[in-house]
Formats: structure tokens, C-alpha cells, sequence
């Protein structure tokens, strides 16, 4: 299974590149999110490394977080579950605004979210 640090370290530099696509592409065509340069070859590329490192080490489910927590512009992510025993119904919700409670997240159910574990 993938280390946090590993984790980190390569959403971290994902992000660095991100970041910078943003800021070139603002600066060549005035827009802040035309896309443009993401649909170069380099940016392409780029896009199907991030898919190949998530897929080997994640499941769909796990894919589909760390997507959500890539992308999603919401002030406060928050995930909730119900889940209802004999005992009654109560609701788990998580905070996932950081990379560290993403991750955490994430491990509340290992088998789910990740691969080789």
C-alpha cells in the first residue's frame, strides 16, 4: 500500500503543475479557465500519469475522492454517511478540506479505497 508521504508528495507536485497551467494559460489568453493547454500533448500526458499513479494505488471508489477533493471548488468538504443498527441510525461525517483528512478519510475503509492492501 502507498505511503502518506508517497501520497502526498505526488498530489503536492500534481498541484504545482496544475497551479502553473492555470497562471500560463491566464497570462496567453486573458482567461483564467479556457483549458486550452490542458488538451496539449504534455498536458494530455500529464493527465494520464495522474490517472495511472491513482489507479494503481486506489480502487474507483478511492479514485472518485481524491477527484472530488482535486477539483471540487467547495468552501467545506464534508462527507456524511448513515448508517442505521439495532441500536438506531447515527451519521459519521468527515471533514476532508486538507490532503492529511483526505488521507485519513481514506483509511477509514482501506479495502474500499485502496488497492494491494
Amino acid at each position: 500500500m502507498i505511503t502518506k508521504e508517497e501520497f502526498a508528495k505526488f498530489i503536492d507536485n500534481y498541484k504545482i503543475f496544475d497551479a502553473g497551467i492555470e497562471r500560463l494559460e491566464e497570462a496567453i489568453t486573458g482567461s483564467k479557465y479556457s483549458y486550452s493547454l490542458f488538451e496539449t500533448d504534455w498536458g494530455d500526458a500529464v493527465g494520464k500519469m495522474l490517472d495511472a499513479f491513482l489507479d494503481s494505488h486506489f480502487t474507483e471508489k478511492g479514485v472518485d475522492w481524491i477527484a472530488y477533493w482535486l477539483w471540487e471548488n467547495i468552501d467545506d468538504k464534508v462527507v456524511t454517511f448513515t448508517d442505521e443498527d439495532m441500536f438506531g441510525k447515527r451519521e459519521m461525517r468527515y471533514h476532508i478540506n486538507t490532503l492529511d483528512e483526505l488521507w485519513a478519510f481514506l483509511l477509514t475503509d482501506k479495502e474500499l479505497y485502496f488497492k494491494n492492501v
